[in-house]
């Protein structure tokens, strides 16, 4: 399950088609390919909810002919950072033999993380190009208690721009 992090640490880009004419798309749907977006089937619903909520918003509507087809992909990388500390004390006594030289000890913390991208895609069905795209880059939330808001969250960020 990938769910990008709240809103804070979110990265967000769009970019448009400058001779578009985004007045004359009323309707949208999904095409095919966000069925098959690698989420469990209530985090593809609720991303997909989440998109229907900002197209509504934006003045277009649900429809099975629709002028715009919306097309989501996510990505994950999984990334590790590393931080070395050394404790211990150095010295010594002695004379020739029996000398004591100091001792010391390295402990490294390697923390595994996940970052996510997503893409959001607007094709023109008529010109059969790609009008606008949405992208989110963040960490990835594994906790489920805030997967619904933050996945809105990331949505709403996304669409903020959306020349409509």
């Amino acid at each position: 399950m990938l769910t990008i992090a709240g809103c804070s640490g979110i990265r967000v880009s769009t970019d448009y088609d400058r001779k578009a004419d985004f007045g004359k798309y009323s309707t949208f749907n999904f095409s095919k390919e966000v069925d098959k977006v690698k989420l469990n089937e209530l985090n593809r619903r609720r991303l997909k909810d989440d998109i229907t909520a900002q197209m509504v918003a934006k003045g277009c509507h649900l429809d099975p002919s629709p002028d715009l087809l919306v097309n989501v992909y996510i990505k994950g990388t999984t990334k590790y950072t590393a931080t070395g500390n050394t404790t211990g004390f150095g010295g010594g006594f002695g004379y020739w033999r029996g000398g004591f030289g100091g001792f010391s000890n390295t402990y490294v913390d390697v923390n595994k993380y996940t970052e996510g991208t997503l893409f959001i895609d607007l094709i023109d069905v008529a010109d059969k190009k790609m009008i606008w795209e949405g992208i989110a880059e963040g960490l990835v939330n594994p906790r489920e208690n805030t997967r619904e808001e933050n996945l809105n969250d990331v949505v709403t960020k996304i669409f903020k721009n959306f020349p409509h």
